[in-house]
């Protein structure tokens, strides 16, 4: 057991399924607490569910946990002095804590199988009665009792024997003092038949060799606390600080779950959100950095603001717009390069590439193209999601086109013959055999527009939709310029042809 003063935190999971957003909050505030205080931060797999158990979900554990940039400092890929990490290759030791308890009587055989239960318990109802989990059948049995099942071969599993009176309770960090009447508990089995101990015996022991101080977890666990207080009372062990955090609901303020939207973090990952937005709303989660402060946080700034004190005991409704807003505002103040690096994969699953037939002015190479068109775009730039549709008009004809702008902005015969107008004077005006600036373009659509008799948005809104096929884009001129003239003419005549 560790005897140092900083406190050790562990993040515990089942790999039964992929990282939810429960869990991947419960990693993050053990995290957060383990960085604040300069602790260390343990990830230890609880696979003692050999059924439900999968190697797909471990891996996914860990890539969850590695994107949103969840480090730790014990576990799995890095190990430490209290290796191993996952809970299956630690049988030895839970045995040998078994027999201890075994040897002092605080455990004892139960022989009732899986049918067995389910008859006195459907017993129990049928005669207008309560089943509490366990009926204390195997509590007290005779020596023959025992010696009879034990001639049968018949498999048992082990029970911790729990007091019949009196309170457990425990100061919780988070919601302070919790009590429940021993009387209430029910004696939950330790160790399976098949040789495995159970999740409330194995977390138990783990805990103490590990060293672990503060054991903070979601409050649907708040009904083991009081059983594993037992079992370290039961070894003569000292139990680690619990703190319960908030359950996370969804928008409907229930519990969070696949009827809402996405719940994983490998989801919320292919929607586009970035790791650093997906951490800083997390923390928001049952958490505040108090004040007036910015809520739009890096992993370092929550980290100097986060205690324990201003985690909240109600629980926090999910809302996925505000999910999105942070999003948009990390993106936001992404530097030049980061965005850059953020798009050229979504480039690349497209197959799209600067043509140098395309004549750009200012740009040599698909990055160059791409950092360019970046840059026209500024805050607009805000979703990885919608991304494709703001620049997928710079790189192919074949784009999105919004039906009613376009209805609206260029199918009429006014703005067919404004088009042809306008190709054709760009055509005379510019040399289409050398790239040209975003002034040219200007030029040529302000003096066109005089010669024509019309106001210069006449030309430019229902080019815009012709080029673009939005209403919104960069400013027209620049659109020009990185179209390129040979294919803005193009596009010009298609438009007014359609």
């Amino acid at each position: 057991m560790s005897n140092s003063n900083q406190p050790r935190v562990r993040f515990a999971p089942s790999p039964t399924g992929f990282l939810h957003v429960g869990g991947a909050r419960t990693a993050l505030f053990n995290w957060l607490y383990a960085r604040s205080q300069g602790g260390a931060f343990v990830l230890r797999i609880e696979d003692t569910d050999q059924e439900r158990s999968t190697e797909e979900s471990y891996a996914a554990i860990l890539r969850g946990m590695e994107w949103l940039g969840l480090d730790w400092d014990e576990g799995p890929r890095v190990g430490g002095d209290f290796g191993p990490y996952l809970q299956s290759e630690r049988l030895d030791i839970y045995r040998e804590h078994l027999d201890k308890l075994a040897a002092s009587g605080h455990v004892y055989k139960c022989y009732c199988s899986a049918d067995d239960l389910e008859a006195r318990e459907k017993a129990v109802r049928d005669g207008g009665g309560n089943w509490e989990g366990y009926d204390g059948h195997c509590r007290d049995l005779t020596p023959a009792q025992t010696a009879e099942y034990e001639g049968q071969g018949k498999p048992f599993a082990w029970r911790l024997r729990t007091p019949d009176d009196g309170v457990t309770f425990w100061y919780d960090v988070i919601v302070d003092k919790r009590e429940f009447q021993n009387e209430v508990l029910v004696d939950r089995v330790v160790f399976k038949a098949d040789g495995f101990p159970t999740y409330q015996f194995a977390v138990v022991v783990d805990d103490h060799v590990m060293g672990i101080t503060h054991v903070l977890r979601g409050d649907d666990h708040v009904s083991n606390t009081p059983f594993q207080i037992l079992i370290y009372e039961a070894l003569g062990w000292k139990p680690p600080k619990f703190g319960h955090m908030p359950m996370i609901l969804g928008p409907d303020k229930k519990r969070l779950s696949k009827r809402h939207g996405a719940t994983s973090v490998e989801e919320f990952q292919k929607l586009g959100i970035l790791p650093a937005a997906m951490l800083n709303y997390l923390a928001l989660l049952g958490w505040s950095p108090g004040g007036n402060a910015d809520e739009v946080m890096t992993s370092s700034a929550i980290i100097k603001k986060f205690s324990l004190k201003k985690v909240n005991s109600s629980p926090a409704a999910f809302d996925y717009d505000k999910l999105n807003h942070i999003n948009s505002e990390h993106i936001k103040r992404l530097s030049a390069d980061e965005r850059l690096d953020l798009a050229k994969p979504i480039i690349a699953k497209r197959s799209w590439a600067l043509d140098p037939e395309w004549l750009i002015h200012g740009a040599d190479s698909t990055d160059a193209y791409l950092g360019r068109l970046l840059g026209t775009l500024g805050n607009r730039f805000s979703s990885l999601v919608t991304l494709p549709e703001q620049i997928g008009f710079f790189f192919s004809d074949d784009h999105y086109v919004d039906q009613e702008a376009w209805d609206e902005n260029v199918a009429t015969d006014e703005a067919r013959r404004l088009m042809i107008a306008l190709a054709d004077a760009i055509e005379e005006g510019l040399d289409m055999a050398v790239p040209q600036a975003s002034n040219a373009f200007e030029e040529v659509i302000r003096s066109t527009a005089e010669k024509l008799g019309v106001k210069a948005g006449q030309l430019i809104h229902p080019s815009r939709v012709a080029l673009t096929g939005q209403t919104r884009s960069a400013g027209i001129f620049e659109v020009m310029e990185l179209v390129g003239a040979p294919r803005t003419v193009r596009r010009l005549r298609v438009a007014a042809a359609s």
